[in-house]
C-alpha cells in the first residue's frame, strides 16, 4: 500500500489522468452522504483559521486519509474510493461553488468527474444541481431512503454558499495547502482494506460494514471461477464487468431493502419481536439505520449456526458469513441468500393482516427465553404453508393463555409439544375452567384478573363479521403496534359503573341500595371491561352510555393518533344500537344492562373458541339418572 500526500488541486486535477482513469466512483458498498450544515462549516472555518495563521506557502492542512484502488467500471477506468467518499464529495460541492463563483475558472471540474455506482439519482443531483448552483425546487424528506443523499447534500451546498457570504477564504488555501494522503491499494483488495479501515470508526455504523462485506465478497463467491485467477493478475475488463454488474446488482436490492425498513410502522412493529437487549447495542442503530432490524432479525434467526458464538451482536458474526451446506466457499453468498430469504419472509409477516396480528400478539405479549424469535422463523420453515404456520401460532397462544390461567409447566419440553400439535389433557382442562369464568358474570373478577389485559388486546385481532354486498363476510383488520398489547396509557374500564344513575333528589335510600345492588351484578365481569386510552376514559368519567357511544364513536372517527379505540371496544358501545331505538327511546333507559354483559360475554366466548378451537365445556345431564 503506497501512502502520498497530494493537494486538492492535484487529487481534482492531475490524480485521474496521471492513472489513466476518467473519474473517481463511490462503489456499491458504500453508504449514502452524511456530512451535514455543521460539519461542512466546521472544516471551513478550520481552514479559515488556519489561513490567518500559516506563516509560510508550504504549510499544509491535512484532512485525513482517503483509501482508493484502480478498478474498470462500465467498461471505463476509475478510481475507486474505497474510503473518504464523504470527503471528496464535500470537496466537489466547495470547488463547485467557488468554479461558479469567481469570474475567472480556478480549476476545471469536470461535471462527471465524481459518480455514484448505484445512486444514479445522486450523480444527476451533483450534476444538475449543485454543479450549477441551482437551489432544489422541491421539499426533501430525509427519511425517504430513495432521496437522504440528496437532501444532505443540498443542505451542505446551501452552507456553503451561506458561509462565503460572510466570509473570505483565499483560494490557494483550499487549492494548495488543503491535502489528504492518498492510500492506492491493489484491485481485488477493497473488502478488506474497507472492513479494516472501518471496523472501529465510530461514525460507520453496523450497517454499513455488513453491506460492504455482503456486496464484495459476495460477488467475488458468485463468480469462483473468475475470482480463482491469482489475485496479483489484472482480471479482464469482462470479468470484471460481471463481478461489478453483480455488486451493483446486490446494491440496489440492498438499497430497495433499506427503504422498506425505514417505515415507522415497520421499525415499530419488528423491533417489538426482537429481544430487548438490541437497543442497547452501540454498533448497530437501528433508529438511524432501519435495515439494522434485518440484521438483528437474521443474527437472532441464525446465531447458532454463525461461527462465532456470543450474546451480542456485532460485526464478526457477520465477516465469515454463513456455512448451511458445509461448503467453504460461498458462505457470504449463502449470507446474502438467506438475508434476503429472511427479508421476503418478514415483508410477508408484516403485510398479511392475519399473520401480522398472530406473530404481533404473540411475541408482545409472550415473548420470553422459550418464545423466541429465533423459534417462531424455524416454525415459519418447517411449516408446509402459512396456514400450517398460522395455526401453530394459535396453538401456541391457546397455550399461553391456559398456562398464565393454571399455571402450567411452560419449559421448552411443552412448548415443542404444543408446536407439534400434541394433545395435552391438562390444557384442555384449565381451557374448559377459562370459558367457564369467561362466561361466569357473577363471581369471577376480571376487572383484577391479570389475564384480562390479554384478552381484551386479543379480541382485537379476532375476525370481525361485516356485511358486504348483502351477505356477511369475516375480515381481519390489519392493527398498528399499538393494538396488539395492553399499553401503559391504558385503562381498564367498566362499561356500566357502579354508580349508575342516582339521582339524589328523587331516589329513596331503599331505591338507591335497590340500584346499587342491581349494578353490581356482573360489574366485574369480563362483559362489562373494556380497555380505553386514559384521556378518554378520563374525559366522560361517569357518563350515560349514550354520552359514552357518541364519544367512543366519534374518537373511532377522528382515529386519534396518541388516544386511539380498539376494535373490541367500540364493538361493545356499538353493540347496544342493535338492540334499541335510539329515536324512541329516553336517554335515562338506556344503560349496560345485565343482559348486555351476558350477551357480550357469551359473544366473547364463541369468537375465542371458534378462532382458538378452544375444547368444549361438558354438558351435565340431570335427567339421565343411574338405575
Amino acid at each position: 500500500m503506497n501512502e502520498l500526500i497530494y493537494s486538492v488541486r492535484y487529487i481534482f486535477q492531475e490524480y485521474l489522468s496521471k492513472h489513466n482513469c476518467v473519474f473517481f466512483n463511490i462503489p456499491e458498498y458504500q453508504r449514502g452522504y452524511k456530512w451535514t450544515a455543521d460539519n461542512v462549516k466546521q472544516l471551513l472555518n478550520d481552514l479559515n483559521n488556519f489561513g490567518l495563521r500559516r506563516q509560510t506557502a508550504e504549510e499544509f492542512y491535512c484532512l485525513q486519509n482517503i483509501t482508493v484502488a484502480k478498478e474498470i467500471v462500465d467498461k471505463t477506468s476509475c478510481i475507486n474510493v474505497i474510503d473518504g467518499q464523504q470527503r471528496l464529495t464535500t470537496l466537489y460541492i466547495v470547488l463547485s461553488y467557488i468554479q461558479r463563483s469567481l469570474t475567472h475558472k480556478i480549476i476545471p471540474i469536470d461535471a462527471d468527474i465524481l459518480r455514484y455506482s448505484v445512486r444514479k439519482t445522486t450523480d444527476a443531483f451533483l450534476r444538475e444541481k449543485v454543479r450549477t448552483g441551482t437551489l432544489w425546487d422541491k421539499e426533501i424528506n430525509p427519511d425517504d431512503a430513495e432521496s437522504k443523499d440528496q437532501y444532505y447534500i443540498m443542505e451542505v451546498a446551501q452552507a456553503v454558499d451561506d458561509w462565503f457570504k460572510d466570509n473570505t477564504l483565499p483560494t490557494d488555501v483550499i487549492l494548495d495547502n488543503l491535502k489528504l494522503i492518498v492510500n492506492h491499494v491493489d484491485n481485488g483488495e477493497e473488502e478488506t482494506v474497507f472492513a479494516s479501515l472501518n471496523g472501529g470508526k465510530v461514525d460507520l455504523d453496523g450497517a454499513d460494514l455488513v453491506r460492504a462485506i455482503l456486496i464484495t465478497r459476495a460477488a467475488r463467491q458468485k463468480y469462483p471461477t473468475i475470482t480463482s485467477q491469482n489475485r496479483t493478475n489484472q482480471l479482464a475488463n469482462e470479468d470484471q464487468n460481471k463481478i461489478h454488474e453483480y455488486r451493483v446488482k446486490l446494491g440496489v436490492e440492498l438499497d430497495k431493502m433499506s427503504l422498506w425498513w425505514s417505515d415507522k410502522d415497520v421499525i415499530d412493529y419488528f423491533e417489538q419481536l426482537l429481544p430487548n437487549r438490541i437497543s442497547l447495542n452501540r454498533a448497530f442503530k437501528y433508529r438511524d439505520y432501519p435495515i439494522d432490524l434485518l440484521y438483528y432479525a437474521f443474527y437472532e434467526a441464525f446465531k447458532s449456526k454463525l461461527p462465532i458464538e456470543g450474546k451480542d451482536m456485532n460485526l464478526r458474526h457477520f465477516e465469515n458469513g454463513i456455512d448451511m451446506n458445509n461448503h467453504p466457499g460461498d458462505d457470504h453468498l449463502e449470507f446474502w441468500v438467506e438475508l434476503k430469504e429472511l427479508h421476503l419472509t418478514l415483508m410477508d409477516w408484516y403485510n398479511d393482516a392475519e399473520t401480522h396480528n398472530l406473530v404481533g400478539y404473540l411475541m408482545y405479549n409472550f415473548k420470553s427465553d422459550i418464545i423466541t424469535f429465533e423459534r417462531i422463523y424455524d416454525i415459519w420453515k418447517k411449516a408446509k404453508g402459512k396456514t400450517c404456520f398460522k395455526n401453530t401460532i394459535k396453538r401456541i397462544i391457546r397455550y399461553q393463555l391456559a398456562a398464565l390461567y393454571g399455571d402450567i409447566d411452560g419449559g421448552k419440553e411443552t412448548i415443542s409439544k404444543v408446536i407439534e400439535g400434541e394433545n395435552n389433557d391438562d390444557v384442555n382442562e384449565k381451557l374448559i375452567c377459562l370459558r367457564k369464568d369467561i362466561l361466569n358474570t357473577s363471581t369471577y373478577n376480571w376487572y383484577k384478573s391479570k389475564l384480562t389485559s390479554k384478552i381484551l388486546p386479543l379480541l382485537d385481532i379476532l375476525p370481525r363479521t361485516i356485511v358486504k354486498r348483502g351477505k356477511e363476510v369475516q375480515v381481519i383488520k390489519h392493527l398498528k403496534q399499538k393494538y396488539l398489547k395492553h399499553i401503559s396509557d391504558e385503562d381498564k374500564e367498566h362499561v356500566r359503573s357502579q354508580t349508575r344513575q342516582i339521582d339524589e333528589d328523587c331516589m329513596t335510600e331503599e331505591d338507591k341500595q335497590l340500584l346499587l345492588e342491581e349494578n353490581r351484578k356482573g360489574l366485574n365481569s369480563i362483559g362489562n371491561i373494556v380497555l380505553l386510552h386514559q384521556s378518554i376514559n378520563k374525559s366522560y368519567g361517569n357518563d350515560k352510555l349514550i354520552l359514552k357511544m357518541v364519544r367512543i364513536y366519534s374518537e373511532y372517527v377522528m382515529d386519534n393518533a396518541n388516544a386511539f379505540i380498539r376494535p373490541h371496544t367500540l364493538d361493545v358501545f356499538m353493540s347496544k344500537l342493535k338492540s334499541i331505538d335510539i329515536n324512541g327511546a329516553d336517554s335515562h333507559e338506556i344503560y349496560w344492562s345485565e343482559e348486555d354483559i351476558k350477551r357480550t360475554v357469551r359473544e366473547i366466548d364463541e369468537q375465542l373458541s371458534a378462532y382458538l378451537d378452544f375444547p368444549e365445556i361438558p354438558t351435565t345431564n340431570t335427567n339421565n339418572k343411574q338405575p
